[in-house]
């Protein structure tokens, strides 16, 4: 048995794309049950995924953490606490009011959060040419996974229920985290290479861009918070059927299962595109085109924004941030690169939180942010762009 983990860990890039996919399948499988479950069966609206949204990128703020920890226990053993997001889906299963079950399932991204910069540090150390290549082909899965996630999510729901959902995803963090754990590269990524590179060096290198990068999260997620809501409403009025398990399996294919298989040649586009040209314009690009497709999907009816919302915009957003890390920072950086990063989209998502304390949340009021926020963000990175040029 010891051999044959030891002949599977030495061809352990494929196993870990293997490990991303049924990561995102997770991920497929519990945006598009808890996003319509929370706000649409249990009544909880709008105001729902805000506080979820929310307080999951507060979680997410312990990403900082992750090079400490690797720091001092190897990055291996940082893996392993990824298995810690199975409890919040255990704890959930007698759960009912919105509310709370936010507060609940939201603990989840705090193992997702600390173990996730280490795998990403496992995969862009070994001094690859093209990092935006390597990872988009390390995520390439990712859409498939969340499509397969997202499109089981109906069937399963009438099959089992809330309790089936919030087992089989407790069930499957063990299953992935386990393989990240058993299969992490120890002899190419040792404990002595991720010290030195620390979270304030990380940031005083990089303030422009993690600004812009956490500014263009908070605008995503303005346009997620107001999307299952929406594509509720016109799946309801184009299917025009009383059956709620037709409306689950519908709506989960059109919230992610679509979208989802749609990213995997934009992931490949996107790394391509990070490695040939400057990965920033690709961020700039990107938080440009979340403006426009935020005040399209608002302001249309019927199938226009059902269709409007299977534009794979994050691959483009997610690669170019992590192809500008693995290119500028040094190797012995890029776990507290990556966590860094992942703190400041925790800040973009706490933005959220203080929305919740205008009871007049309209699609138009959360517009205007969506605007200011995108706009800010590409003068940032473009003070950026002009720093960089006149310095090389």
């Amino acid at each position: 048995m010891v051999r044959g983990l030891t002949a599977i860990r030495s061809g352990w890039k494929p196993m870990y794309a293997l490990g991303a996919t049924l990561n995102s399948s997770i991920w497929g499988l519990y945006f598009s049950f808890t996003r319509r479950y929370l706000s649409v069966e249990l009544g909880g609206g709008t105001y729902v995924i805000l506080l979820i949204t929310g307080l999951e990128w507060l979680f997410t703020l312990f990403a900082v953490l992750s090079g400490k920890l690797a720091e001092r226990v190897g990055g291996r053993y940082v893996t392993l606490l990824g298995v810690s997001g199975a409890l919040p889906f255990i704890a959930a299963l007698n759960v009912y009011d919105p509310n709370l079950l936010a507060v609940v399932l939201s603990l989840a991204s705090f193992s997702w959060a600390i173990a996730w910069p280490s795998i990403l540090s496992a995969v862009l150390s070994d001094g690859t040419p093209t990092p935006g290549r390597a990872y988009s082909y390390f995520t390439i899965g990712s859409g498939l996974g969340f499509s397969l996630g997202s499109a089981v999510m109906g069937a399963l729901y009438g099959l089992a229920g809330p309790e089936g959902v919030f087992t089989a995803i407790a069930a499957m963090y063990v299953v992935t985290y386990s393989l990240f754990f058993l299969l992490y590269p120890t002899n190419v990524f040792k404990v002595s290479e991720v010290k030195g590179g620390g979270t304030l060096e990380v940031i005083n290198k990089l303030l422009p861009v993690l600004a812009a990068f956490s500014l263009t999260i908070f605008a995503m997620e303005l346009l997620h918070s107001v999307a299952p809501v929406k594509l509720s409403s016109e799946i309801q009025k184009l299917l025009n059927t009383r059956s709620e398990l037709v409306e689950y399996a519908v709506f989960g294919v059109v919230f992610g299962s679509f979208t989802a298989l749609l990213s995997v040649p934009a992931r490949i586009a996107a790394g391509r595109l990070s490695d040939r040209f400057n990965p920033l314009i690709i961020l700039a690009t990107t938080s440009s085109a979340y403006l426009i497709t935020y005040w399209l999907f608002v302001s249309t009816t019927g199938l226009i924004p059902v269709i409007i919302w299977q534009l794979p915009l994050y691959p483009f957003l997610d690669v170019s941030i992590n192809t500008y890390i693995a290119k500028y920072l040094p190797k012995h950086g890029m776990t507290s690169g990556f966590g860094t990063a992942l703190m400041f989209s925790a800040f973009g998502g706490l933005m959220l939180l203080p929305i919740l304390a205008n009871p007049g949340i309209s699609a138009e009021f959360l517009g205007v942010l969506v605007t200011t926020a995108v706009l800010i963000a590409i003068l940032l990175i473009a003070v950026k762009v002009r720093y960089d040029r006149r310095h090389t």
